[in-house]
């Protein structure tokens, strides 16, 4: 049962993968058309003259990239149900797209592979995400919890619910110890994957990318030790579960809001690697208007008081 249930899982995360490359090509591509129009139209297989009036190109261009980092943000954010609907929804565009590349007598089947792809990776992986089973509401569910055991060495013990998960990241000021106390948990570090039990431990360095997954379908209880301390660390884990608590995170722990996420990555000094590192700019940009505005603030007094 536990190994059907890690396919499953594998499926999903396979599906959201491709669901982000694929918005980070449309981002490269409507990027392309906007700053090299014509190779861009070489590339997508139509040809036409449009004597030096490259409108239409900035039209198609900004669309792609809008709609590239819609993907994206809804892989980032966890919002698997409204990224399968916007996958097959979006599979209308690489549809039209082949038919009217296929429509020009000097095209074959080679100038419409690239749309026959895009296709089948928006109806397939839409369709994998949707059929993907999501949490029903449960009134006897276990809330989320953060204890600071020891300020000095931060020692924090948090415990993590089934389905909950982070993302691939890194952390550039500190390293974390990861003890299992209760339950199971797994936990990626560069190319390995851990099924960590009780008293089960785990160290990730600085730069060291990793990230956790519940996957047992029991609450897994844990204690992580930070060094050096860090309190934006400590705050970034009180925030995170006091949104959870309150409803406004998914069912994987994510917050809900773009501009609560960005300030939990912030505290968190979370760096996302690869093609992740394209919403940075984003996150940081919200992270700092979040600030001004007073939510750090706001959520500080509210769940680290």
């Amino acid at each position: 049962m536990f190994k059907i249930l890690n396919n499953k899982i594998m499926k999903t995360k396979i599906s959201c993968a491709l669901a982000f490359l694929a918005g980070a090509g449309l981002v490269f591509i409507g990027t392309r058309f906007m700053l090299s129009p014509e190779i861009a139209e070489a590339g997508y297989g139509i040809h036409f003259n449009e004597q030096g009036d490259f409108s239409f190109h900035y039209i198609k261009g900004i669309r792609d990239v809008f709609s590239g980092l819609l993907l994206c943000l809804l892989v980032l954010t966890g919002e698997k149900r409204a990224l399968a609907i916007a996958l097959l929804a979006g599979a209308i565009v690489p549809i039209t797209d082949m038919l009217l590349v296929l429509s020009k007598s000097y095209n074959g089947a080679q100038q419409a592979m690239p749309h026959i792809i895009a296709i089948v990776i928006c109806l397939v992986t839409g369709m994998i995400l949707l059929l993907s089973k999501t949490p029903g509401k449960n009134t006897n569910k276990p809330q989320g919890f953060v204890k600071l055991i020891n300020p000095g060495s931060q020692d924090i013990e948090f415990n993590i619910l089934p389905d909950e998960e982070t993302p691939w990241h890194y952390h550039t000021l500190f390293s974390e110890t990861f003890e299992v106390l209760k339950g199971r948990l797994e936990l990626g570090k560069n190319k390995e994957i851990f099924q960590l039990k009780e008293n089960d431990m785990v160290t990730i360095r600085p730069h060291e990318r990793h990230y956790y997954h519940n996957v047992s379908g029991e609450e897994c209880l844990v204690k992580v030790t930070v060094s050096p301390a860090n309190i934006n660390f400590q705050h970034s884990l009180f925030i995170f579960k006091g949104l959870a608590k309150d409803g406004l995170s998914n069912a994987s722990g994510i917050p809900k809001k773009l501009s609560d996420l960005a300030l939990f990555i912030y505290l968190n000094n979370s760096v996302m690697p690869g093609l992740q590192k394209l919403a940075a700019p984003l996150f940081n940009y919200l992270a700092k208007t979040a600030i001004k505005k007073g939510r750090l603030d706001e959520l500080i007094k509210k769940y680290c008081s």
